[in-house]
């Protein structure tokens, strides 16, 4: 499967995300089909204007593509 194809099928299984903390800090928290993902935010570009597509692309390159 190419890049763009896995990337696709991140979006499509992108349930939503939100900024939460805890002692440690801030994180972002991802919903991404039957999984939660505790990502940083300091791999987001900025968090207000995020896209799917930008951060099935982060979720791409950060952690799959490995």
């Amino acid at each position: 499967m190419i890049r763009e194809q896995r990337i696709a099928n991140i979006v499509a299984d992108l349930e939503g995300w939100e900024v939460k903390s805890d002692d440690n800090g801030s994180y972002l928290e991802v919903k991404l089909g039957e999984f939660l993902l505790e990502m940083d935010l300091s791999d987001m570009p900025s968090i207000e204007t995020l896209t799917k597509e930008e951060l099935a692309t982060i979720i791409f390159d950060n952690y799959l593509e490995q």
